[in-house]
């Protein structure tokens, strides 16, 4: 009887999260049209056929990069705001570390969702539908955080209300990262927002 090896296929070279790491930092800085699949592999350390196979074509890549990012960088600062123990703290530190992930310390500057998906949403159905997840998930999270801490909060606003605007406030502070803004200005610009919503301001 002849024994036969059975193949298991050859082992993945690189690790996955990782490449996705690199790639997510080349969308960042070139945008979505303006990466190229050279530029990925290229980053990535990977050929097309293993990038194809791992991660699908680009534009299901740079979906599973803009969750990376939202796990990576937004994540943190917003479990601190939900987790604080008050409003007014909580958005404090919450606006000083946003800041500094939309300045660009050590990574391209602007936010991924604000500055990316919104540039390409009219280009394709499926980043439009992401674009509009990623707001509304946004917009549920502070909803909660803000009427956890209601009696904080400024009478003339809902915690809908001071959600939607939080949301649309992180935009344009992306926005305004992205044209050359340092974190100690966002950070102030940041701070004057917070008094318009806070109880007592």
């Amino acid at each position: 009887m002849v024994n036969k090896k059975i193949s298991k296929g050859r082992p993945r070279q690189f690790d996955p999260e990782e490449a996705l790491g690199r790639a997510m930092l080349v969308f960042w800085e070139k945008g979505y049209r303006g990466t190229s699949l050279d530029d990925l592999t290229g980053a990535m350390g990977i050929n097309r056929p293993s990038l194809y196979a791992a991660f699908g074509d680009k534009e299901e890549l740079f979906i599973r990069a803009v969750d990376q990012y939202r796990v990576r960088y937004l994540g943190p600062p917003i479990r601190k705001l939900v987790e604080a123990s008050s409003l007014d703290a909580g958005l404090d530190e919450f606006f000083e570390d946003m800041s500094e992930v939309v300045a660009g310390a050590g990574h391209p500057p602007g936010c991924m969702i604000a500055c990316l998906l919104s540039e390409e949403c009219c280009e394709s159905e499926t980043i439009r539908a992401k674009l509009y997840s990623s707001i509304q998930a946004a917009d549920e999270i502070f909803a909660r955080v803000f009427e956890g801490h209601r009696e904080e909060l400024s009478k003339s606003v809902s915690p809908d209300q001071a959600a939607r605007l939080l949301t649309t406030f992180m935009q344009g502070l992306s926005i305004r990262a992205r044209a050359g803004a340092d974190p100690g200005e966002l950070a102030g610009t940041a701070r004057g927002f917070a008094a318009a919503i806070l109880a007592g301001s």
